[in-house]
């Protein structure tokens, strides 16, 4: 289960980031994160703590509960 949770993270994360025309390297920079870890959450292979969360979400313009509505 957590991995299927993980792939809906990334799914959100992609899907969010690619309607504002950023290349991972884009969100990568806005949240302080590297664009390695951006594709690692992307494709599921990482799972997400929620400060990270915090901050992608952020990052993408979105409250944690308005990111995880789309998930």
């Amino acid at each position: 289960m957590a991995r299927d949770i993980c792939i809906a993270v990334g799914e959100r994360i992609r899907e969010l980031r690619t309607k504002r025309g950023w290349r991972q390297i884009d969100l990568a920079e806005s949240a302080g994160i590297s664009e390695n870890y951006v594709s690692d959450l992307e494709t599921g292979k990482k799972e997400i703590c929620i400060r990270t969360l915090e901050t992608v979400a952020g990052a993408l313009g979105l409250s944690i509960s308005d990111f995880l509505k789309g998930v």
